[in-house]
């Protein structure tokens, strides 16, 4: 069933750019059968793409670019003898380490939806690393844009938002698991996740799916908790109209989400201001 937003937009055109559906490769989905679950979980959600993103560098697993293609391509085949209607693009979650650019470079790590214009990169869960500032202007200099996952459950900027400011002025993106907002990870990072929407320090929302119970791929029900925290234009912007544009290989017109947020709510050049006095 198709249902609306209060805002009249559809739900049944979201794009998923975070999610761990290919089976067996990682800590995500188990076998095929339960990637083929979570896959019609995230139909009946209202997902219509999902860019499939298996941990890569982060010193437990290994996904190179042409392995995940060639399991993105097998998975894709199975979805169509499922008659399972989810378009699905062959992505990393690439970890914050030395390394990545010139992996990124080489061609051996992926891009989101492998189109070269952006790329999602994960933080170590408790800290920033001492490099990151220098990592992330290597990779935005070599004409690709970061996508910061999940900056909300990380253990540095939980607490504060100013580094992740930073790096948002920098060029990089940021994107939010859909259970952060709807506090699967506790209140802490739920709170975390709503200062980071609300100073606009957020560009996507995903959800970082690993099975298909408990961390599903779902994002309808966020996306309302978003837009009472926000506006129901900005929920649009993080589901919809961004990270489409970012599986499509096209920009993304941040000056939307600045218009789109109530103007109490744009704090994070305020604080850059603060931090430069």
């Amino acid at each position: 069933m198709i249902t609306s937003s209060p805002d009249n937009r559809r739900l049944d055109g979201m794009v998923d750019l975070h999610g761990h559906l290919l089976p067996g490769i990682d800590d995500g989905a188990r076998d095929l059968e339960q990637a083929l679950n979570m896959a019609r979980l995230a139909v009946a959600d209202g997902i219509v793409i999902s860019v499939l993103t298996p941990h890569h560098l982060n010193g437990v697993y290994d996904n190179p670019a042409m392995h995940v293609r060639e399991q993105c391509a097998s998975f894709r085949r199975a979805l169509r003898e499922q008659d399972i209607p989810l378009d699905v693009r062959p992505g990393a979650e690439c970890h914050l380490v030395p390394e990545l650019p010139a992996a990124l470079a080489k061609g051996t790590a992926l891009t989101i939806a492998d189109r070269k214009r952006s790329v999602l990169v994960e933080l170590p869960v408790y800290t920033v690393p001492l490099g990151a500032y220098s990592i992330l202007e290597d990779i935005l200099a070599m004409g690709l844009q970061p996508i910061i996952a999940h900056p909300e459950r990380n253990g540095e900027l939980v607490d504060g938002s100013e580094k992740l400011a930073e790096w948002i002025e920098m060029g990089c993106l940021a994107q939010v698991t859909a259970q952060s907002c709807t506090g699967r990870f506790g209140p802490q990072v739920q709170r975390a996740a709503r200062r980071m929407l609300r100073n606009g320090l957020i560009h996507v929302m995903a959800s970082d799916a690993h099975r298909d119970k408990r961390r599903v791929p779902e994002l309808r029900a966020a996306r309302e908790t978003v837009a009472q925290w926000t506006s129901h234009e900005v929920a649009t912007l993080l589901t919809e109209d961004f990270p489409r544009a970012l599986a499509d290989g096209q920009p993304v017109a941040v000056d939307r989400l600045k218009h789109a947020l109530p103007s109490r709510q744009r704090g994070w050049a305020n604080w850059l201001r603060r931090l430069r006095a």
